[in-house]
């Protein structure tokens, strides 16, 4: 016999439970790593140690991650409105043809003179705006500039020291850019400078900015020098004569000192690099700046541009490694001598800062304070997600901001008061801030965002400086919240696979669980949606849908086939037929198919009545499937009464109820399916004489008794089956249907049992062979209160003729049995009528108890 499967339903699922739980835990487990461990935006320090094993697919994950990152942030945009709280200045296509066809001084070729972007911001200054964002690059001098020492522009200004000159004018209210890049950058030549000379004696390193800047303006290395509680500041020069000339052009009061270069004095050598991160830098309360994404290479204004006057911000916009820009990184940080970490900002920050007039910065809690005033989501690598104000960039340079200004509109007003004219428009920029940016098609300055394919880096600038005015960004969720995340999804993939399992018998099936999955991780996505939509916080989606859907999937497989391996043990046990509900009931304690036992049950026994004429007169293929089209009817009536089919016997089929199912109306059900095969059978009477030729009847035999029930069989093949008295006994009762002219006859225990619901006739009384007992036979009339008059009047001529028979009294008898002959056609009152003629010529013996013995019963 097949190996049986875990016997009860309980232990049953509690195996299902525990592989669900394991599938959860191994997915969620698997996922939740993934998402925990998610490719960090700033690249790792030297010192740092990437989890190798993991990169790859986490990396794969946060990419499919971030797909969905963009469809909720432009349902963000969607919503919002756009600020007018930003202005974008484009130097855009329109500018630069309107500048070629003008006849003003410089302006029909790029780049402009740097004086007059100087005016240009003087100009947006002048008309209210607050600040001036500059996101245009100063790395190279002017190629106006005059690169001899000493030398000067016609003005007495070169183009840079002119430009620092006007934003000097409006202290704190220009913001210059720099970028900044993770890769070494290749050292600068220099000259040897064999000579120093004294330049100035200043009380502290920010007083003495100003000479430095000028020193390091005729491209020359300054020495910062302690000297008690103060510093000196010595310059390169190429020869003593040399520094004497350098000291009387910057002014030196003292007399000129002049002194050979030693190699100690590299130590205190300041470049303009030094300078520019002395002016820019920021310091952070709260903040790990090792974790920061540190800076080797920086490209910043010229030192000409290097003033206190101004303000200075990064502009560099790293992609993520799909190439989309989704973070501005706030902070940076980059490490100057003696190892000293510096902190620089980005522009839209350091804009925010001059608006919170303050110079320190606070991180708690997953947020960048700006004084009390601003604050704005940033992870701690010092990057913050942009919050889009639109869902699309649309055209122009405005990007997600209300409004863009093409720059040839303020330059003409620049001429116009340079003119002595008044301005030409209002361009209503009171009280707002200024990003000065090149949108034109010779910039190439634009970037892959989420809202388009070319997204000007001066209005991504813009949107983030937005963001941190109105203290709103997008949070993302903590790793570990996103690892709870994961395994919560696993584990309800692991109920909802275990509430909603019922195998796998159908296409259906298959369609049905993928829905539920559909459905559960749709929910999942929904809620995800609104959080982001609502809240701004970025909860991962992708993993848990994942590790929810492999754990439903994996759990229902699994549960499947146990449910298979079951079915095809039941059906293996209880053959191909038995009833649904039956193997459903039986599937609670399996242990009731091979565990033998004593039951009360009853036995059917049906048969062809002339199966031998037919099948001598069928060809083969047509009496198979004759006898295939039958053995189905009368099949389905046993499945349909939750009864079992045992056997197939030729033309003969054998079943019970009463087992494996336990049920107290085995013999209604076994007496109800008898009915409904002889109906079956007759509606098929037709049929078959105009198929085959021939309207064959069947003939049934029913016993109710205790027999043997269990698993039967061999090694190698069993199945569940009944053995005892009562089977022999029904068998031989279905053969004695002919002898009386009967369809179905029942045991004497069949009648007590059903006689509340069905209608018999006593038949006979006989004494098998084996039994001591005599036992009286009955013939199934029909269910109590479907029999017509006719058959009641039979069976009250039947009933009064049987009782004078056992009287002896055999004349009165034989009148009565040939009455339900004549009348009635009664084959069983034939039976009894010659009975009654043979009692007649010989009387029975006194002891006669109208007992019959049945050889071979």
């Amino acid at each position: 016999m097949r190996r049986l499967p875990i016997s009860s339903t309980g232990l049953r699922f509690l195996q299902r439970l525990a592989y669900s739980l394991l599938q959860a835990t191994l997915f969620g487990t698997i996922l939740g790593v993934l998402v925990y461990f998610r490719p960090p935006r700033a690249q790792p320090s030297e010192g740092a140690a990437p989890v190798t094993l993991l990169s790859r697919p986490a990396a794969g994950l946060e990419s499919w991650e971030r797909l969905t990152y963009d469809g909720r942030v432009r349902a963000v945009g969607a919503r919002a409105s756009r600020s007018d709280r930003v202005v974008v200045v484009a130097l855009d296509d329109e500018t630069l043809t309107e500048a070629r066809q003008d006849d003003h001084a410089g302006v029909s070729s790029y780049p402009w003179p740097r004086e007059m972007l100087g005016g240009m911001t003087q100009r947006l200054l002048d008309e209210g705006a607050e600040q001036v964002l500059i996101d245009l690059p100063f790395a190279e001098l002017s190629p106006r500039a005059c690169f001899a020492p000493g030398a000067s522009g016609a003005s007495g200004l070169d183009d840079d020291r002119a430009l620092r000159a006007l934003l000097d004018r409006v202290p704190q209210k220009s913001v210059l850019a720099f970028d900044w890049s993770p890769d070494r950058g290749i050292p600068p030549g220099s000259r040897l400078w064999p000579y120093r000379v004294r330049l100035g004696v200043f009380a502290t390193e920010a007083a003495a900015r100003a000479r430095m800047r000028t020193v390091l303006s005729d491209q020359r290395p300054v020495f910062l020098i302690p000297e008690g509680k103060g510093v000196e500041v010595w310059g390169g020069v190429a020869s003593e004569q040399e520094g004497q000339r350098v000291a009387l052009e910057l002014g030196v009061r003292e007399p000129p000192r002049v002194l050979e270069r030693r190699t100690s004095d590299d130590a205190f050598r300041v470049g303009p690099q030094e300078l520019f991160v002395s002016l820019a830098a920021v310091r952070v309360e709260g903040l790990d700046v090792s974790r920061l994404e540190e800076v080797r290479q920086l490209e910043h204004p010229v030192a000409p541009l290097l003033g206190e006057a101004s303000l200075y911000g990064a502009v560099t916009l790293p992609a993520d490694s799909d190439g989309i820009v989704r973070a501005v990184p706030h902070l940076v940080s980059y490490r100057g001598q003696g190892d000293t970490r510096h902190v620089l900002p980005s522009m839209p920050l350091v804009a925010a800062m001059r608006q919170a007039n303050t110079r320190t910065l606070r991180y708690a809690e997953g947020r960048l304070y700006v004084g009390d005033r601003f604050s704005i989501p940033m992870d701690a690598s010092g990057y913050s997600l942009v919050r889009w104000d639109a869902a699309e960039v649309g055209r122009g340079a405005r990007g997600s901001v209300a409004r863009a200004i093409p720059a040839w509109k303020v330059l003409l007003n620049v001429f116009a008061v340079r003119e002595g004219v008044p301005p030409r428009g209002v361009h209503d920029i009171d009280g707002r801030l200024v990003v000065l940016t090149n949108t034109s098609r010779r910039a190439l300055d634009f970037q892959h965002t989420p809202i388009g394919e070319r997204t000007p880096s001066g209005a991504i600038l813009a949107q983030s400086l937005v963001n941190l005015l109105q203290s709103e960004g997008i949070s993302r969720a903590t790793p570990r919240e996103d690892l709870a995340l994961t395994l919560g999804m696993a584990l309800l993939g692991a109920f909802v696979a275990l509430t909603v399992n019922r195998g796998l018998r159908s296409s259906g099936d298959i369609f049905f669980y993928l829905f539920t999955m559909a459905v559960v991780g749709a929910l999942y996505m929904a809620g995800a949606w609104y959080v982001f939509v609502t809240r701004l916080l970025w909860v991962a989606l992708v993993g848990p849908v994942l590790a929810m859907g492999l754990t439903f999937l994996f759990t229902i497989v699994q549960a499947s086939r146990s449910e298979q391996q079951l079915r095809r043990f039941v059906t293996d046990v209880l053959g191909r037929y038995v009833n649904p509900e039956v193997a459903r009931l039986v599937t609670r304690d399996l242990r009731q198919l091979t565990r033998p036992e004593l039951r009360e049950v009853t036995v059917f026994f049906c048969d062809l009545d002339g199966f031998s004429r037919l099948s001598s007169e069928l060809p083969p293929e047509r009496l198979v499937q004759f006898l295939n089209d039958y053995l189905t009817e009368v099949t389905d009536v046993v499945r349909a009464t939750r009864g079992q089919v045992d056997k197939y016997m030729g033309d003969a089929v054998m079943a019970f109820w009463g087992a494996p199912v336990r049920t107290e109306r085995h013999a209604h059900l076994a007496c109800d399916a008898a009915l409904k095969v002889r109906a079956v059978l007759l509606a098929r009477q037709e049929h078959w004489s105009k198929t085959y030729g021939h309207t064959p009847q069947c003939r049934v035999g029913i016993d109710s008794g205790e027999v043997l029930v269990g698993g039967m069989g061999s090694d190698l093949e069993a199945k569940y089956s009944v053995l005892g008295q009562s089977v022999k006994f029904s068998m031989y009762l279905e053969g004695l249907n002919r002898h009386f002219g009967t369809f179905v006859l029942v045991g004497d225990g069949v009648a007590r049992l059903a006689q509340d619901g069905f209608v018999f006739r006593e038949v006979d009384r006989v004494r098998p062979s084996g039994r001591t007992q005599a036992t009286r036979l009955h013939e199934l009339m029909g269910r109590k209160g479907e029999l017509d008059a006719r058959v009641q009047e039979l069976l009250s001529i039947h009933e009064q003729a049987l009782t004078t028979y056992h009287q002896r009294r055999f004349d009165v008898a034989l009148a009565l049995f040939l009455r339900g002959v004549e009348e009635f056609q009664d084959p069983l009152a034939q039976v009894y009528a010659e009975r009654c003629r043979a009692y007649l010529r010989t009387m029975p013996p006194e002891d006669w108890d109208g007992v019959f013995a049945l050889e071979g019963a």
